[in-house]
């Protein structure tokens, strides 16, 4: 909002880095945030934690628990195709049975009418 030209005249004495600086940074002690407004405590917090895990006895636990759940998740994906590919497979099945069956009327039905035809011309021929 500062930055557009609202709010002027309210400070007169507004800087780059105090239009730059978000308003609702945290009100914690030292701030450390640059020109741009990037908050590094964040990033830090995350960088700690896996320097702990991998300083921790049970990372190599904790990273094979992350592969088991992620191979689950692949091997259910890969169930899940499967049984979308047979669902498939029987809408085909279906779909050949259906076009069998009428094309059997079709043809039950052009020959009851040739029947009915030559019969009708052989009367005709009496």
């Amino acid at each position: 909002n500062k930055m557009f030209g609202r709010g002027r005249g309210n400070k007169k004495d507004e800087s780059l880095s105090s239009l730059m600086t978000p308003e609702n940074a945290p009100s914690g002690g030292e701030k450390r945030q640059s020109v741009t407004g990037f908050d590094p405590e964040g990033l830090e917090r995350a960088a700690k934690a896996a320097r702990d895990l991998d300083n921790s006895r049970n990372s190599s636990a904790a990273i094979e628990l992350i592969k088991t759940q992620e191979a689950t998740k692949q091997h259910e994906a890969a169930a899940e195709r499967a049984k979308m590919d047979a669902y498939a497979q029987q809408q085909k099945a279906e779909n050949i049975t259906r076009e069998a069956e009428e094309t059997r009327k079709t043809l039950d039905y052009q020959n009851q009418h040739n029947k009915e035809r030559a019969d009708y011309e052989d009367q005709l021929e009496r």
